[in-house]
């Protein structure tokens, strides 16, 4: 009965804010805004018809706005950009504007900065969603997954308390491409045990792309993109920062940070590093032993102006984390593990520590980046990229010789890319460009076991081409892609005997897009698209134990002539039946702007052929005792879904936000369901803001219930100890299983609140206020104990 409730409420929201559909648009006004100075095109300056706060827009990252009106008579805008005076101007729609803003020399004090949406070429026709700076500012201590996660349609999988990852639409892993300052992530993305190290206070701004944004970035953004921005560095801005202090109660955590950002007329460079320390987390009754992090990020860049038509623009960035994981997931026995799965409470409680034993992750990462902008002209820009990184990723378990790494990795990645981006006539423009991406992984010697993964050299050619047609209050978009992948592997079978293969993939992706302004409240967008993904080394060479679990990918397991599983060998490529993913999906939004609200939704259907996911399929003796263990399988998959979002201002301080996103997913090709999809999730909040309260120039408070139910679309439960015991007989051809039954819905009180006074900013979170006990579904860790109870956390900022 609840989620007609929701439905019920949104629908009641709609109606009430009063939204009218007029005649639709068929002008525009146009134009291009630049530095008056450097003569460098603004990227996000607002620009707004006055008296019209609905008409608005955000320049593009060539510094141009285009905003549909019914008139031919010319309009006066105002165009705002942060540390620019304002102006205001008259454009005639349907001329192009040129329009120079003077940069501001006046000091300021305590300034508000509010992110626009800016939406990269090559995915207009494409839902996107954006989290600005002072959201990400709030999560001092929040992950990427878990900060994504307040998006609708976005949710995240975790691995305990410190690993959370994006899911978009069902999808999660080597399906979301996640984009660090343009490029590639390239870090070890097997799943939900391994989590983007990136830190997000880095980050200017975080865009999430909910379509198969395949075209534009290529065969890792299968379900969606992640981008995350940079400091912009602008010229001429006097030196600026921030500092920032917090203390957490959940795990006795403190963070600090620093950002320091400072503009010549030719130069500028920014320059920031934050710590986090946690100790050991606790669920509502008990203690969570080994929970603990610890993470280090320092990072900068600079922008050199080389002449007016010609930008440079470097930047580095180095992350260390060391995360710990829940000791009672560890079993050293059939009775032991049968306790784990069964008990109440973790069967390992030991007092508060900020120690972190094993198991745990130790990780880095190094991000180093070059790009260079040539404005030829209003109309033309090349951009030219290359990107290096090194990951490397130690994995320890309780184990007799725990000293040394049960998995030790290094990814070197290299990305070049190079685009031109045109305009053909006034209705007509578009991008092109090519991509290299080379990576190479080797195992370090020293770990006393089979590597779980080969060493590995991987690479990937790609051209790309995305053109947009204007006609009238519409624009359709079309997009063509191919890629050319080949690698090299080489590694060890079960009996230590060596193995090499080599292989390749190549496809062919395509995209349409339609874009409609319907009135200037009402945005309609629809793109139907095809992509592709090459499995990953992972999914097809997993070999043995990770984490509290064995896996095998694969090319790792046969089926021999009496119907039983064997892994003594390693199954060529060109012997098995293993294909890459092929997706048909197709996405509809529907956006609706009135005075005092906003209403999207987003409805998509998504099929997958050869959809690749790993299945549990019994427990298996080790060394160390019985695991767990699951394989990689094959399967066509069918994902379908709607996210509803609805905002209002009921007055000039108070607002509210409710959203929820439900999924419909299924194995077409078994008539079964899938294993680990999100459950349906509502939020809610309730904002107060108010400036010049009392003696602080600022004041924010909010409220934040949300729920999220009982996933009904679960697999059947197969116990551990009907497995151990032999009560159930599993092969290949079995049912899909999972070892637990999903758990109970569960409702989360957090809360928030702000003060500023002058550069002084505190500000307080609060998350799980009722200190419940619950368990998620996409938590690998629900097996063995509860989610975190109530977490208060208190931080200081200074903004200068």
């Amino acid at each position: 009965m609840s989620k007609y409730m929701v439905l019920m409420a949104a629908l009641y929201l709609f109606l009430g804010n009063g939204v009218v559909i007029s005649q639709t648009a068929s002008l525009s006004l146009d134009g291009t805004v630049y530095d008056a100075e450097s003569k460098a095109p603004l990227v996000g300056a607002i620009v707004t018809v006055l008296g019209k706060q609905d008409q608005r827009t955000a320049t593009d990252q060539f510094g141009k706005f285009s905003i549909p009106v019914f008139t031919a008579s010319p309009q006066e805008i105002q165009v705002t950009y942060l540390g620019f005076k304002p102006i205001e101007v008259t454009v005639t729609p349907d001329k192009q504007a040129t329009i120079q803003l003077e940069p501001d020399e006046k000091s300021l004090g305590t300034v508000e900065v509010r992110s626009e949406r800016i939406r990269p070429e090559g995915t207009k026709s494409l839902s996107i969603e954006s989290i600005d700076r002072e959201t990400i500012s709030r999560n001092q201590t929040a992950s990427l997954g878990t900060l994504l996660g307040n998006i609708q349609g976005v949710t995240f999988a975790s691995f305990g308390s410190n690993i959370q990852l994006p899911i978009i639409h069902g999808l999660y892993g080597n399906r979301i491409l996640i984009l660090n300052n343009g490029f590639k992530h390239g870090f070890q993305n097997w799943g939900s045990d391994h989590a983007p190290e990136i830190d997000i206070q880095s980050a200017e701004s975080i865009s999430v792309i909910k379509g198969a944004a395949a075209v534009r970035f290529g065969p890792d953004a299968l379900g969606g993109a992640v981008v995350t921005e940079s400091h912009s560095m602008p010229f001429n801005n006097r030196l600026s920062g921030s500092a920032v202090a917090g203390f957490q109660t959940n795990g006795r955590g403190f963070n600090t940070g620093l950002n320091l950002a400072e503009g010549f007329e030719n130069f500028s460079w920014h320059l920031g590093g934050n710590v986090t320390i946690v100790g050991d987390r606790h669920a509502p009754d008990y203690m969570l032993t080994n929970t603990g992090a610890r993470e280090y990020s320092a990072y900068g860049g600079a922008k050199f102006k080389i002449n007016n038509n010609l930008i440079a623009k470097a930047n580095y960035s180095f992350m260390r984390q060391n995360l710990g994981i829940l000791r009672a997931s560890i079993g050293s026995s059939g009775a032991a593990l049968i306790r784990n799965f069964e008990a109440d409470r973790p069967v390992i409680i030991r007092d508060f520590s900020y120690d972190i034993n094993e198991p745990n992750q130790f990780v880095s990462h190094h991000l180093a980046s070059l790009k260079l902008d040539w404005n030829i002209n209003p109309d033309n820009h090349v951009g030219f990229r290359y990107a290096f990184q090194s990951n490397g990723r130690q994995e320890f378990d309780v184990r007799r010789n725990a000293d040394l790494p049960i998995i030790d990795l290094n990814l070197i990645t290299q990305d070049i890319q190079a685009d031109y981006s045109h305009k053909l006539t006034d209705r007509i423009e578009g991008i092109m460009g090519g991509q290299l991406l080379l990576q190479s992984n080797f195992n370090n010697p020293g770990t006393s076991v089979t590597p779980f993964i080969p060493n590995y050299e991987g690479f990937r050619a790609s051209v790309f081409l995305v053109e947009t047609l204007l006609r009238g209050s519409s624009e359709w978009e079309l997009g063509l892609r191919y890629d050319y992948e080949r690698n090299s592997v080489a590694g060890r079978e079960r009996t230590q005997a060596p193995f090499s293969d080599n292989f390749s993939f190549s496809n062919f992706t395509a995209a349409l897009g339609y874009v409609n302004q319907i009135n200037p409240s009402t945005t309609f967008r629809s793109n139907i698209g095809t992509g592709w993904r090459p499995p990953n080394m992972a999914e097809l060479y997993s070999f043995g134990q990770h984490e509290a679990r064995q896996l095998f990918g694969l090319l790792r397991y046969y089926e021999d002539a009496e119907g039983n599983l064997q892994n003594d060998r390693v199954v060529p490529m060109a012997e098995s039946g293993v294909n890459a993913e092929q997706s048909y999906k197709w996405v509809n939004e529907l956006e609706i702007k009135g005075e005092k609200g906003r209403f999207s939704t987003s409805v998509y259907a998504n099929y997958i052929a050869n959809f690749i996911f790993w299945r549990p399929i019994g427990v298996v003796g080790t060394l160390r005792g019985p695991m767990p263990t699951y394989i990689f399988d094959q399967s066509n998959a069918f994902f379908t879904g709607i996210d509803l979002t609805y905002e209002r201002h009921h007055s000039k301080n108070w607002s509210s936000k409710i959203g929820g996103s439900y999924i419909w997913s299924r194995n077409v090709e078994r008539d079964e369901p899938l294993i680990n999809q999100p459950p349906i999730n509502i939020t809610y909040e309730l904002a107060f803001d108010k400036r010049n309260l009392g003696p602080f120039d600022r004041v924010q408070v909010a409220l934040q219930p949300m729920y999220t139910f009982r996933q009904f679309q679960a697999p059947r439960e197969v116990s551990i100890r009907d497995l151990i015991e032999g009560n159930v007989i599993i092969d290949l051809n079995s049912e899909i299983f999972d070892f637990l039954a999903p758990p109970p819905g569960y409702f989360l009180l957090n809360g928030f609140a702000k003060a500023e006074k002058g550069n002084l900013g505190l500000s307080l979170q609060v998350h799980n206020a009722k200190n419940i006990r619950y368990r998620d579904y996409l938590n690998a860790m629900r097996f063995f104990a509860d989610d975190l109870g109530r977490n208060i956390q208190l931080s200081i900022h200074y903004k200068f």
